[in-house]
């Protein structure tokens, strides 16, 4: 069954995919899990499934796929499924996980190798280097890595596919203003978002569970600035190169309130910032309206400022 068939006062059984989980304590003492599971088609569903054990808590995790029983309710105006029965999905079920993991339309691999392309073209050894560098040190987590925990490019794979995109962007922008750096311009978009590697848990379905100890008290950008700055003193790059990268990756939010103490001051940076803007908010618009039947509106969507998104019926 699709979660979009679910009608309230149904008992489905079904394999759905724990997206998140949390396991709370009621007010009588006993534990129960919150949770948001999902289905082939990637639409989402809350779920409560109440009296947990022990054992439950360490056998039901994000990540996994279930067969579940459930009864369909409906809690302030919106579905939810109250689980009656559980088990882990096995090898004998007509399912694979694989069919319930959110990727990237690419494979990781062939989007680590373009990648690579473009700055094996870089014509400034110095950045050619360190962001080669920076890339292979991370080149493990970026194989499956979300771009966020819950917006724009939040799949597996979701890193590597915002920074290709927005490479792809900048090669058609970068003709265009021959006087900005070319190399510089794609350095800083592979390297902008890296430290979100640091900043998030993931694990290989590319699902993240909470952002780390260096997440919360840092963020990305210093954590990403933090990496520059060590790789370039241990690589001997150009203090002045190392300067302007430094920069890119403080001022590409563009404002204070959004983590950036610095707007962009060069033409590398303004552009920088704008290829990230467009690509996160294009991606996000694809996510939502693909939810939608034509012709009609989402939600207030607090990522894109609080609009509502309209699906054409123009074909």
């Amino acid at each position: 069954m699709s979660i979009k068939s679910y009608k309230k006062g149904n008992v489905v059984q079904d394999y759905l995919f724990i997206k998140n989980l949390i396991a709370k304590t009621a007010s009588n003492g006993s534990r129960y899990f919150n949770l948001i599971l999902t289905d082939k088609a990637f639409d989402e569903i809350d779920g409560r499934m109440w009296d947990v054990s022990k054992a439950d808590e360490e056998e039901f995790v994000p990540g996994v796929l279930v067969k579940v029983r459930a009864a369909v309710q409906e809690y302030n105006g919106k579905l939810q499924v109250i689980i009656q029965k559980i088990r882990l999905a096995n090898e004998g079920d007509p399912v694979s996980i694989d069919d319930f993991v959110h990727a990237a339309p690419f494979s990781s691999e062939a989007m680590l190798g373009d990648i690579k392309k473009v700055i094996a073209n870089f014509k400034n050894e110095d950045l050619k280097a360190i962001t080669l560098s920076l890339v292979e040190d991370k080149e493990k987590a970026l194989m499956y890595f979300p771009a966020a925990k819950r917006h724009h490019h939040a799949l597996k794979g979701g890193l590597l596919y915002h920074t290709l995109s927005m490479l792809k962007i900048g090669m058609v922008l970068a003709p265009l203003y021959p006087f900005i750096n070319a190399d510089l311009l794609y350095a800083g978009i592979i390297l902008h978002d890296l430290g979100k590697v640091d900043e998030m848990i993931s694990d290989p379905n590319g699902i993240v569970s909470d952002y780390t100890t260096e997440g919360k008290l840092l963020g990305h950008i210093v954590t990403g600035i933090a990496d520059l700055k060590l790789k370039g003193e241990e690589l001997g790059t150009d203090p002045e190169i190392l300067l302007l990268l430094e920069h890119m990756l403080l001022s590409h939010h563009y404002e204070a309130e959004y983590g950036s103490p610095k707007r962009p001051m060069f033409a590398e940076a303004e552009l920088l910032h704008h290829i990230d803007v467009i690509d996160a908010r294009m991606n996000t618009m694809e996510r939502i309206q693909n939810t939608l039947e034509p012709g009609t509106f989402s939600d207030n969507q607090w990522s894109l400022d609080g609009i509502q998104v309209y699906r054409t019926t123009f074909k």
